[in-house]
């Protein structure tokens, strides 16, 4: 045992020497993910617009004046009074239960439990994800992604029945019929009606008679402006001979990630929902960590034309980004694609017959994380 464990300590060292020759991130811990930044300080102030300039309106309530009218609320009709008919009882014998055999069954009895194998050991190794998108560093592996992954032993459970006591049955003498004395009600006399005239109903009213309509005015509500500190290079100081550092992200954060925000019918407006959910998932990371970017798709479903869709989708992703925006965050650190209906998550393509929900999984709008 003690030589085993000696012989898997050696590819172990080896490759912590090779993650420290390749400027990789030290000592990591399984499922931890890391993105390539440049060293960055807080230098900059500017005046960003939280809430730009409005128009705010008044309306002005129309008036109204009161006159009276006669309504009809009911018309004239006739009504038919119902006689109703004579009956008679007479009764009657009948059988409600026939005679049957009846059994007494026996059911299996069995006893549940499974085996567990383990057809898998555990293990650990880094693996490299592909470059972010839209790096523009013509440094090779300047925009790498790499991640240290445990994967868990596999295991697999069979699960076995035992018959405990098996099957049989009784069977008992058939009982006798059952029967039943029933009245029934005979009609003697048939139902008969008669015509009864109703009159007409009305009802003075009072009417409100417009006499001006509504109207609006307008007042202009300057807009609102807040300082807001930036990160930019710092020249002055001493500088990394790489020129980056690593920066531990969550994993989850590298791949496109679910907004959940929904728009009205073909409009790309953002609903106070939307914003407020742009605000948890976006705007709080962001500030929170000001080296990272972000990159945020919008999709449509495939009802509509592609041009149209298309269109939409850019519209919708490019809401988002003017959105975090004027709550602060610098365009730069944003980037944004719409790509219609050609990238569907199922078979709902042009002229395929799918419900609602399948049409909605296509309707999403995605964000993930990206180096500075």
């Amino acid at each position: 045992m003690r030589i085993l464990t000696f012989i898997l300590l050696l590819p172990i060292l080896t490759i912590t020497e090779q993650l420290h020759a390749q400027n990789y991130p030290p000592n990591p811990e399984p499922g931890d993910c890391y993105i390539r930044c440049p060293i960055e300080e807080i230098k900059e102030v500017a005046k960003v617009v939280v809430t730009p300039s409005y128009m705010e309106y008044k309306v002005v309530p129309a008036e109204y004046k009161t006159v009276e009218e006669r309504v009809l609320v009911k018309e004239a009709s006739k009504r038919f009074e119902y006689v109703p008919a004579v009956y008679r009882e007479v009764i009657d014998t009948i059988l409600v239960e026939e005679p049957y055999s009846e059994y007494t069954l026996m059911p299996v009895q069995t006893l549940d439990t499974f085996e567990v194998f383990e057809i898998q050991p555990a293990f650990a190794r880094f693996e490299s994800r592909p470059a972010i998108d839209g790096c523009k560093s013509p440094i090779p592996g300047e925009c790498d992604v790499i991640c240290y992954v445990e994967y868990p032993a596999v295991t697999k459970n069979i699960p076995v029945k035992k018959i405990v006591e098996m099957p049989g049955y009784v069977q008992r003498n058939p009982p006798n019929g059952r029967y039943k004395t029933v009245k029934r009600q005979v009609i003697d006399t048939p139902a008969t009606y008669r015509e009864v005239e109703i009159p007409a109903e009305y009802v003075t009213l009072q009417k409100r008679v417009l006499v001006r309509d509504a109207v609006v005015d307008s007042v202009e509500v300057k807009p609102e402006l807040r300082e807001e500190v930036f990160l930019v290079r710092d020249q002055s100081g001493e500088k990394s001979t790489e020129g980056y550092e690593w920066k531990k992200i969550e994993c989850s954060l590298l791949d496109f990630n679910l907004l959940p925000i929904y728009y009205n019918l073909n409009s790309a407006a953002l609903t106070a929902e939307a914003r407020s959910v742009i605000d948890e998932k976006l705007l709080k990371l962001m500030l929170k960590r000001p080296e990272i970017r972000v990159e945020i798709n919008s999709h449509t479903d495939s009802r509509s034309s592609d041009d149209f869709n298309l269109e939409l989708s850019k519209r919708r992703a490019q809401g988002v980004v003017d959105y975090l925006v004027s709550r602060g965050i610098r365009r730069s650190r944003l980037e944004y694609h719409g790509y219609g209906e050609t990238q569907l998550v199922n078979h709902c393509g042009n002229g395929v017959d799918c419900t609602e929900e399948q049409h909605a999984e296509n309707r999403r709008t995605e964000f993930r994380v990206l180096p500075r």
